[in-house]
């Protein structure tokens, strides 16, 4: 294994902050978990995702051309999925490390509402190798641990040939700090292990 690749929290002093990365297949329980974390952590925590910016970039879209909606609403999201992976295609064709740069400046000066930094990060949309590699090396050099997090619901699969060959090249590679592997209709269990997490690596 490539050792730019992956870092063990292990052998480096633990810093205060930390970034949580949530990787598995759409309905998986990557969101379920998340908010498991974050209901149970008792420091400054907040999710942030790697769509973020891409959302408001065609929400931003839809002011422009004056069309109602809202990237950022689950629902309308839903309904409108291929334009979203259409722009963000796109978007990581020009520039293949794009969102995970954004993404990790983001977190690298991530404040909340009160302008208060964070001290916890919840990313519960990884699906790209290059978006491990890049956030390890920003953040962990301004003292952050980067957390690692597989989930699988049982009859769950790839959404597209695309995520099941980015999550297959993650898989491949990277030794995840935690696996979880569900079945289904397990939400309150999904949830009560975010929890316990939270509490388990002091987020």
């Amino acid at each position: 294994m490539d050792d730019s690749v992956y870092t063990n929290p292990l052998d480096i002093i633990f810093p205060k902050r930390t970034l949580v990365l949530i990787c598995g297949y759409a309905r998986a329980g990557k969101d379920t978990l998340g908010d498991g974390i974050l209901e149970w952590s008792e420091k400054n925590a907040e999710k942030v995702n790697f769509a973020d910016e891409l959302k408001d970039c065609a929400n931003y879209l839809l002011d422009c051309l004056g069309l109602e909606g809202n990237f950022h609403n689950d629902d309308f999201k839903s309904k409108n999925r291929d334009f979203l992976v259409s722009l963000g295609t796109f978007a990581r064709k020009m520039k293949p490390t794009v969102f995970a740069e954004i993404m990790a400046q983001n977190v690298a000066v991530g404040y909340d509402d009160e302008g208060m930094p964070l001290d916890t990060v919840v990313c519960t949309d990884w699906r790209y190798l290059n978006e491990l590699i890049v956030c390890q090396k920003l953040l962990i050099p301004l003292g952050w641990r980067v957390r690692t997090i597989y989930i699988s619901t049982k009859g769950v699969s790839a959404a597209n040939t695309e995520e099941a060959n980015s999550i297959c090249e993650i898989r491949d590679v990277v030794r995840f700090d935690q696996e979880y592997h569900f079945d289904i209709q397990q939400r309150q269990l999904i949830m009560q292990e975010g929890r316990m997490l939270a509490k388990q690596w002091s987020l």
